[in-house]
């Protein structure tokens, strides 16, 4: 009886530390809204370096009057295993995935969100860093200002 009591109890632990310690599905910080871009024909699939990956505290300079983001507006980045995570200060986030390189050559890869608010987050890396996040319509194109730490 005693070991049967053991057994159980180890057995619910065990469950339990399995149940607390999921991850839902490769999105860094638990963000459920999660957009998933379609490459087309014309796209070639981006990678961000592993050197730039972690979670970057950033601010919206030079936003174009068409910018969502007005400036100054905090905003949170993560990338971890070419997955971005956005957290803008007042919004819902969002978990964007399949990048896209933005040129052939280019350090700067384009997390596209097509499917809530239309904004390609586009990173930039220069020497191993992370240089800046640029935002543009998924729509036109249009530059629509740039998130940075300086």
């Amino acid at each position: 009886m005693k070991t049967l009591k053991k057994i159980t109890l180890c057995l619910l632990t065990a469950f339990i530390i399995s149940a607390c310690s999921s991850n839902n599905g490769n999105t860094p910080g638990g963000c459920s809204n999660v957009c998933n871009y379609t490459l087309t024909t014309n796209d070639t699939p981006g990678t961000a370096a592993t050197s730039i990956e972690g979670t970057y505290n950033l601010t919206m300079h030079f936003p174009d009057a068409e910018s969502p983001f007005s400036e100054g507006t905090k905003a949170t980045f993560t990338l971890l295993d070419n997955v971005l995570t956005v957290e803008v200060e007042g919004q819902e986030c969002i978990t964007i995935k399949n990048p896209r390189l933005t040129t052939s050559g280019s350090t700067e890869v384009q997390f596209r969100d097509t499917c809530r608010d239309m904004i390609s987050y586009d990173v930039s890396e220069n020497n191993g860093a992370l240089n800046e996040i640029n935002i543009s319509s998924t729509t036109d194109g249009k530059w629509l200002g740039q998130f940075n730490d300086r």
